[in-house]
């Protein structure tokens, strides 16, 4: 059975400043929520070329696409690995440490 299409953003290194950021409809973004969204399996070849260019232009390194799920604020990875990198902190709370934050 073959595995069912899950929407993705294209993600990447900056050469500059080393941290994640996202391939978005102008150019790379430091926030998931503003990446450019294939919503096809049809429509990844078109960011995987952009993300390509961006390492062609010496911008970004190791282009990668990342399963996200559309949320009310726009596009979330699913990965917990991802959804640690999106949140642009080293870690997110998790277990009892996330009641306490959501408590906060």
């Amino acid at each position: 059975m073959a595995k069912a299409f899950m929407p993705v953003v294209f993600a990447a290194n900056d050469l500059i400043e080393g941290d994640s950021v996202y391939l978005g409809p102008e150019g790379w973004v430091r926030d998931v929520r503003a990446a450019s969204v294939a919503e096809t399996a049809d429509a990844v070849p078109a960011l995987e070329t952009r993300a390509a260019q961006g390492v062609a232009g010496n911008i970004v390194v190791g282009p990668y696409a990342v399963a996200i799920a559309q949320e009310a604020t726009g596009p979330w990875p699913v990965l917990r690995r991802e959804q640690i990198k999106a949140s642009r902190g080293t870690t997110i709370p998790v277990g009892p440490a996330a009641a306490i934050a959501d408590a906060a």
